[in-house]
């Protein structure tokens, strides 16, 4: 695994502590994968604009059918979910 500076939520100011704390609010912690992210919060914030799109817009899937493909394709392509 390759070496990333990061900043860590503690150290996090701006808009970068709003995006770990909505990070937070959603999924109990900041994930490594937006922590990885932290020297471009501009980036990752539309980054999070899609994912939030994809995954919780009205569609005609179901939010577990959505992370139930995310989940398949991950695998398919060799990558830890």
């Amino acid at each position: 695994m390759a070496w990333i500076k990061i900043v860590e939520p503690e150290a996090a100011t701006g808009q970068l502590k709003k995006i770990y704390e909505s990070a937070k609010e959603r999924a109990g912690y900041v994930p490594s994968i937006t922590k990885l992210q932290s020297l471009r919060p501009a980036s990752m914030s539309l980054g999070f604009a899609l994912y939030r799109q994809i995954m919780d817009a009205e569609t005609g899937i179901s939010r577990r059918q959505r992370v139930l493909i995310g989940t398949v394709v991950s695998k398919i392509n060799g990558c830890l979910y």
